[in-house]
């Protein structure tokens, strides 16, 4: 075994230090040619017949240089060293090909690699937790509520982990929306201005569920869970540098968290991130004993598991279902019809993402194919002027292999060189990402360049050449090309190129109607009426610290007095508030009942929101019929509301409900449970979810009779949005120095931002369709200039003959619009076969839409016949004089 190490290293140290041998070689050979041309002279001949023959009588000089290097090394080592070094002059004698094939290889990879990088955050990197692969997440279904995936009831939690026979252990968390975001404001007080922090509300047993250890101190414990001793917090790694330096002694330190004084008792690594990367510390439940047997009417928790060893998902399915069957036969006032939905954890995380991010592979991936084709077409045309070069190679003993090999190097270098400029675009793209889309990408999603990617980018890098050089590289090495210059060797290399062309166009008609119903997608989603005007408005949060605002009268005092210094700034023309903004969900969902309806007959999943009298001027939305809210709308007066037009239309059946009353609850609760609201007007629906969601019922109720600890102030205003903002902070700051706005932003940008995730996708198809595009011209352009090239003398005997340059005008583009013609046919086809799966992304448009396919079409047409254009007037200039001279 060491003989074979040392051999290793020795022909390794011959291969690097190959050089300064051949130099003592050479001076070794001199030496014995010397001795023997001295021996010769001291015989009589002159000194240059004695050099003759000592040469002779030596042997082959170059014989032994090869055989003495051959022994030495590693051949194939040095023999592709040759290849690159003799690859990269022939480069440097075609900057203008190394160019655009080094351009259009670092496009086609690092585009590939920036959405594989987003592929690899999102749906394949492990999650940082212990045998990720055993965490689950639970949620509930209920057909008659429509809940598919939604979170849990308190009280059926605590059923499921004592109840299971599958999992080690069930944890559950709360504070965030259905992109995982975190919801809970908490800030840091008491030392100048409130910094926001965001913050998780979790079981005491989540991070043992997890598997995560804390990097300092320690974690929550089973009791802890509960009020009474709740007042602790752990930090996330990055919280702990900026708010405390990373010291090492921040355990047992004091912080104040709106207003409450809360003991830090551990760190979490650097990795570590739960749901999100968003979330900065996390505090226990703090909720009621009770809380966990009683509440299995309102939904509020996420639910996360850890699977036993050995127990798969579908057995931990199947006996939550059965546990469920028992809760539901146990409390039938609740759990009626309540199932139960498991997914892997990281399977939830990622399930809104999915089908976008496969798509867009999926067109990187053609756009991949689409550089490669058109390289292939380059490298064909490319082969036609090195015939000479590599006849002369083959005469000297080249074998067809060695030139294949050269040839295949020639690809592998440009790939190199693409892969590094596409490694760069890639790492590039991370800022682009974050600063144009920042909402494209799942919370917990961590985008770098790690190891897995690099090895994409290298892998791409080195199945290029395979893609764009084998063709030509056979074709250009094969014996008869390079001895026969005839027409059918011609029509063989038209043939191919012909066909390549074809395949470029069929995937770029592929990703052009992919684009174009996306955008079309887009267009018809941003003509999408709201129910409000968002131009001159601003938006804020203010959240309450609920030690001193915690009794509702003060909270109703507090944000009466925010309003009226809001509104007594320059400028303000209206300004209400909301417990839910527009475009950003709803607050919670109930049962409700109209007023004269049968035991039976109630609605579920009613929407709730509070707002103050003016919030609906502020933001724009028009009263339909009734009345607004206004002051006397509080205690004691009877309790009023506002709905939206799509609950008049669904609970009133055509009737008017203005007047009418309603019920927050079943028909069997009482008055003090549920008392009767009298509706007092009809508002326009409001988009809720997004501008592609259907609008659902909702009530507006008035502030002071559901009072809320956050509340969002929408501002209209002529004003520009920093000035006011300013004034705002200001004025609020004159009332409580503790509290601070946040997530200030405007309604336009709301609405924008509601349509980002679109956005993002649609531009990035739209950008691979238009380097599709691009690339498609320069093909079929390539291969009309080459077939100018080499039928010209036919082109100028045909004008001197007496054809018109209109003709050959015409029968260039016809045989330039044939390859395309052929593509574009395919690419219809394909593109039906591709965008069905594209149904869940589209909005107001079908995927077989005939006005995107002939426009796709069309657009391909015209790409076609402005490349054909130029080589078909080349056609028609071609001088018959030199051409017959010629002949």
């Amino acid at each position: 075994m060491w003989t074979s190490v040392i051999v290793l290293i020795s022909r390794i140290r011959a291969v690097l230090t190959g050089a300064r041998i051949d130099a003592d070689l050479r001076q070794e050979i001199e030496s014995h040619l010397d001795m023997l041309a001295d021996e010769h002279v001291s015989r009589g001949m002159t000194p240059e017949e004695a050099r003759r023959q000592a040469r002779l009588r030596f042997g082959g000089a170059a014989q032994l240089h090869e055989s003495q290097r051959d022994q030495r090394g590693f051949p194939f080592i040095e023999t592709a060293l040759r290849d690159i070094r003799y690859a990269l002059r022939v480069l440097r004698r075609n900057p203008g090909f190394a160019a655009v094939a080094v351009l259009s290889l670092g496009i086609g990879i690092g585009a590939n690699t920036a959405i594989f990088s987003i592929v690899r955050a999102v749906l394949l990197r492990p999650l940082p937790y212990a045998e990720p692969d055993r965490l689950v997440r639970i949620f509930e279904q209920n057909p008659i509520k429509r809940w598919d995936r939604n979170v849990v009831a308190p009280a059926n939690y605590a059923d499921w982990r004592k109840q299971n026979s599958v999992f080690t252990d069930v944890a559950a968390y709360s504070g965030t929306n259905s992109r995982d975001e975190t919801q809970i404001r908490l800030f840091v007080t008491g030392n100048g201005e409130p910094q926001r922090l965001n913050g998780l509300s979790i079981s005491g047993n989540l991070f043992s569920v997890l598997g995560a250890a804390p990097l300092l101190g320690r974690t929550f414990t089973e009791e802890e869970t509960y009020e009474g001793k709740n007042r602790i917090v752990i930090l996330s790694y990055g919280l702990w540098q900026s708010l405390f330096g990373g010291d090492p002694l921040v355990v047992g330190r004091s912080i104040q968290l709106s207003g409450r004084a809360y003991d830090v008792v551990g760190v979490m690594p650097r990795e570590f991130a739960f749901p999100g990367r968003d979330v900065q510390l996390w505090i226990p439940f703090a909720y009621k004993p009770s809380i966990f047997v009683e509440a299995r009417r309102p939904h509020w928790l996420n639910v996360v598991a850890r699977l036993k060893p050995g127990v798969t998902i579908e057995r931990a399915r199947d006996e939550m279902t059965a546990i469920a069957a028992r809760l539901e036969r146990t409390y039938p006032d609740t759990n009626t019809k309540m199932g139960v939905q498991l997914e892997g954890f990281h399977d939830s995380l990622s399930v809104a993402s999915r089908w976008s991010l496969l798509m867009l592979l999926g067109a990187v991936g053609l756009m991949f194919v689409i550089v490669c084709v058109n390289l292939a077409n380059l490298q064909l045309g490319r082969a036609v002027g090195r015939v000479r070069e590599m006849t002369i190679r083959q005469a000297l003993g080249a074998s067809r292999g060695r030139l294949v090999g050269q040839l295949l190097t020639e690809g592998l270098t440009l790939s190199m060189l693409g892969g590094v400029l596409g490694l760069a675009i890639a790492w590039a793209s991370r800022a682009v990402l974050a600063r144009v889309a920042p909402s494209a990408l799942p919370v917990y999603a961590d985008l770098r360049l790690d190891r897995m990617v690099l090895a994409f980018d290298v892998a791409l890098s080195m199945l290029a050449p395979v893609v764009f050089g084998l063709l030509p590289a056979i074709t250009s090495a094969r014996a008869d090309a390079l001895n026969d210059r005839s027409d059918s060797g011609s029509r063989r290399g038209r043939s191919t190129r012909d066909v390549l062309v074809a395949c470029e166009v069929a995937l770029s008609v592929v990703l052009v109607v992919g684009a174009g119903l996306l955008i079309r997608s887009l267009i018809d989603l941003n003509r999408v009426d709201p129910g409000f005007r968002p131009d001159h408005t601003i938006a804020f949060g203010v959240s309450l610290p609920g030690v001193r605002y915690g009794d509702d009268p003060k909270a109703i005092a507090a944000i009466d007095e925010l309003e009226k210094r809001v509104r007594a700034l320059p400028g303000v023309s209206s300004v209400g508030a909301s417990s839910t903004l527009a475009l950003r969900g709803f607050l919670w969902s109930g049962d409700s009942t109209v007023e004269g309806r049968g035991g039976n007959d109630y609605e579920r999943e009613l929407r709730h929101d509070s707002v103050t009298p003016e919030y609906f001027r502020a933001i724009g939305t028009p009263l339909v019929r009734g009345r607004f809210l206004d002051a006397r709308d509080r205690p004691p007066s009877p309790p009023v509301t506002l709905v939206n037009e799509a609950l008049a239309k669904k609970y009133f059946r055509g009737a008017d409900p203005v007047g009418k009353r309603i019920k927050f609850g079943r028909p069997t609760d009482s008055e003090a449970k549920a008392p009767w609201v009298t509706i007092v007007g009809i508002v326009a629906d409001q988009k809720q979810d997004g501008l592609d969601a259907l609008v659902q019922p909702e009530a507006y109720e008035p502030f002071p009779q559901n009072t809320q600890n956050d509340m969002t102030f929408a501002v209209r205003t002529p004003l520009d949005t920093e000035s006011i903002v300013a004034g705002i902070r200001s004025a609020v700051r004159s009332f409580d120095k503790d509290l601070a706005l946040v997530d200030v932003t405007t309604l336009d940008h709301v609405v924008t931002a509601s349509t980002g995730d679109q956005r993002f996708r649609t531009w990035l198809l739209a950008a691979f369709a238009g380097m599709a595009l691009f690339l498609a011209g320069l093909g079929i352009y390539g291969v009309l200039a080459y077939f100018v090239t080499q039928r010209a003398r036919e082109l100028g005997i045909r004008l001197a003959l007496g054809a018109s340059p209109v003709r050959l005008f015409q029968m260039v583009i016809r045989q330039g619009m044939a390859p395309v013609a052929a593509g574009s046919a395919a690419g219809l086809a394909g593109a039906y076969a591709a965008t069905g799966l594209m149904r869940s992304l589209l909005y107001g448009v079908q995927p077989l839409d005939p006005g995107t396919y002939a426009l796709a079409a069309a657009v391909l047409a015209a790409v076609a016949l402005v490349a054909c254009a130029v080589p078909a007037v080349r056609a028609t200039r071609v001088d018959p004089l030199i051409a017959l001279r010629e002949e």
